[in-house]
């Protein structure tokens, strides 16, 4: 949340606008792929995914007014959990099955100011919109002849909020740069709706009974809707970070949220007190080279340690894992493709919980243009 950068889009800071030049126009697209490995203690599921990373604009206003525009993931849900127990002789085999889908999107405007050379003070507004839908069902495969159970929980959210941001650069002999970043996102109430549906189904088709009345296996046992708000409770953030001569560059970040504050339809969440540290490394090893094309890739390596807002038994999760990329720049441009992979692993086997080993691979397009150019010759 510390970094500026005229070529890159720093949506985690919005303060961060203010670094593209007066004379830029940036726009940055990116798609993300995910592998999940899924383990408990009686058994394993992967699950894949592809999905829309991010979609950003951003463009100076005047030389001290930058602003961006955009629409990236607020939530992911994606999961697929089938657990098998045969312990009890008169029920038989029984399977449960658990399913996660969907998730909620920002979409962002934001705009920054620089009040002084060294400091910056910006503001996202964004719209969060999305549904994610939950369903956990009970079936007894050895018997034919019982119903199977299942519970669908719909969540649709549709609301604003507003996330703050301030940067605050010292520049060294002209090579050497450091840069406090802080974010501030307040606590927040976010209006939605919920639906519930558990139905029973027995084994069979629908059946024809006469002209006007259909038998249908599937029963209603019952049928909620409620509208209400969900509680996000305040985040903060504070990073820091280093640049020499735009060849070496090192990052941390810090965030903290007490989640044991937030609510869902005025019921009491069991969740924790969530902080993690994330921090990255990226070397250019000539970013002005005129041959030699390797001299201006950027080379990246990251990481992250996590106590999640989760706790499940009296234990915390946990979430850590690392991340390597690229950034290959286009040809005499200041444009570039992006890869990069994350691999990490979050829960724990302990106390029959479940754990999780995942992989994300990215790619991105950040194209570089220039406004407000008057050219010479066509």
């Amino acid at each position: 949340m510390a970094l500026r950068d005229n070529n890159q889009i720093n949506y985690l800071n919005p303060a961060s606008y203010t670094a593209i030049d007066s004379m830029s126009f940036l726009f940055d697209f990116g798609i993300i792929g995910n592998y999940t490995y899924t383990e408990t203690n009686n058994g394993n599921d992967p699950f894949y995914g592809m999905s829309m990373d991010h979609l950003a604009l951003s463009f100076p206003i005047t030389k001290w007014w930058g602003a961006s525009v955009g629409v990236l993931p607020y939530s992911k849900v994606g999961y697929s959990i089938k657990e098998e127990y045969d312990k009890d002789i008169n029920i038989g085999l029984t399977d449960y099955l658990f399913t996660g889908n969907g998730g909620v999107n920002q979409l962002y405007l934001g705009t920054a100011v620089s009040l002084f050379n060294n400091l910056s003070l910006g503001v996202n507004f964004k719209y969060l919109f999305g549904s994610i839908d939950l369903a956990r069902s009970v079936a007894f495969p050895g018997h034919g002849t019982r119903a199977f159970t299942e519970v669908q929980s719909t969540t649709v959210i549709s609301d604003f909020i507003v996330d703050l941001g301030l940067q605050y650069s010292l520049n060294f002999n002209e090579k050497y740069n450091l840069t406090l970043g802080l974010i501030f996102d307040n606590r927040t109430s976010v209006s939605a709706e919920n639906r519930v549906l558990k139905t029973n189904t027995f084994p069979g088709s629908p059946t024809q009974i006469n002209d006007s009345t259909i038998l249908d296996p599937t029963f209603i046992v019952e049928e909620d809707f409620q509208k209400g708000n969900i509680i996000i409770p305040t985040n903060l953030g504070a990073g820091l970070s280093f640049n020499y001569d735009n060849k070496i560059r090192v990052a941390v970040d810090y965030y903290q949220q007490d989640w044991s504050k937030s609510t869902f339809f005025n019921s009491n969440q069991t969740f924790t007190n969530s902080n993690s540290i994330h921090g990255g490394f990226e070397i250019i090893p000539d970013p002005k080279a005129l041959k030699g094309y390797l001299k201006r890739v950027a080379y990246r390596l990251g990481g992250h340690y996590q106590n999640s807002y989760l706790q499940i038994e009296g234990e915390q999760l946990k979430d850590y894992g690392m991340s390597f990329g690229i950034g290959l720049p286009l040809r005499n441009t200041k444009s570039s493709f992006n890869l990069a992979c994350e691999a990490g692993r979050r829960g724990a086997l302990e106390n029959n919980m479940i754990r999780e080993n995942y992989m994300f691979l990215s790619f991105s397009v950040t194209l570089h243009d220039f406004w407000f150019v008057k050219r010479k010759f066509d």
